[in-house]
């Protein structure tokens, strides 16, 4: 089923339970309890990620073939996490079996041990996942270059840092999932029930931005879906290169989460959970 005709029977199946529809009639918005599971695996892409979604309740909303789901948890193979936004994106997963067609392609959620806001984020070119944690601005390491954050400061994780920026410019000026899909930035409090509103931006006057460090799946002990062939000729076997889930993304988002916050509270950084870090010396982009 193409993402055009998925939309279609997605809208016609859900003339009844309709909770709003905007300017566009692009954007459908219904309650996942009205869904049958044949009606929802189809938006999702795939059957299998609906394992992903443990409970009941929660909200589907359809743009372009886009799926976002609220108000419902987000189930990796050793944590649940209290999700704010689940994106699933036609196109993003790479082609062929493997773990990914299980996975969302963009999760958002504030962790509740430190209060920062985290991404999990999916790369279009290379199938592969990156992670993101954002900062308030009285964070010590607000607005600092990713490459300058001292090493001394604790900070590990996975490949080390790739990635600084404030929060990426919303959409106006209506919110866009096509455009949400694809944003580092929070998630505002009056979006994690999402309405299409018809003046709703992200950024409204006063709002605090975030400034984002994240982190890629994407080195040379990593496997890259969308470039596999690569790797497996250049050194996949000498570095035990393997697929990054979910799973470990999101472990890693939350050690990176834990640092970050000792390093705004003066408090010595937390052992770091989960199996050691690929040796960076593997990777010659690193200068090894």
């Amino acid at each position: 089923m193409t993402a055009t005709s998925g939309f279609s029977s997605f809208s016609k199946d859900l003339t009844m339970t309709k909770k709003k529809i905007d300017a566009t009639p692009k954007t459908t918005t219904a309650a996942l309890a009205t869904l049958p599971e044949a009606k929802l695996a189809p938006l999702f892409g795939s059957p299998l990620a609906l394992d992903k979604l443990p409970g009941s309740g929660g909200d589907v909303t359809r743009e372009e073939g886009v799926t976002l789901v609220v108000g419902r948890a987000y189930a990796t193979r050793d944590r649940t996490v209290p999700a704010s936004e689940v994106f699933f994106v036609p196109g993003a997963k790479p082609r062929g079996d493997g773990p990914w067609l299980r996975e969302a392609d963009k999760l958002s959620w504030r962790d509740e041990e430190t209060g920062f806001e985290c991404i999990m984020l999916r790369d279009t070119h290379g199938g592969h996942l990156c992670g993101y944690v954002g900062i308030p601005r009285d964070h010590p390491l607000w607005g600092w270059d990713h490459r300058a954050v001292p090493a001394e400061l604790g900070v590990e994780v996975h490949g080390g840092l790739t990635y600084s920026r404030i929060c990426e410019e919303g959409p106006s000026p209506a919110r866009r999932l096509v455009a949400e899909a694809r944003r580092i930035c929070h998630v505002p409090p009056s979006a994690v029930r999402y309405m299409p509103l018809e003046h709703a931006t992200e950024h409204r006057p006063g709002d605090a931005h975030a400034w984002w460090f994240g982190f890629s799946c994407n080195h040379v002990y990593d496997v890259v879906p969308g470039d596999r062939g690569d790797r497996a000729r250049f050194l996949g076997a000498e570095t035990a290169a393997e697929y990054r889930d979910d799973a470990y993304v999101v472990r890693e988002i939350l050690n990176l989460a834990r640092q970050l916050r000792a390093i705004a509270d003066g408090a010595p950084v937390p052992p770091r959970e989960g199996p050691p870090l690929p040796a960076f010396g593997l990777d010659p982009k690193k200068g090894a």
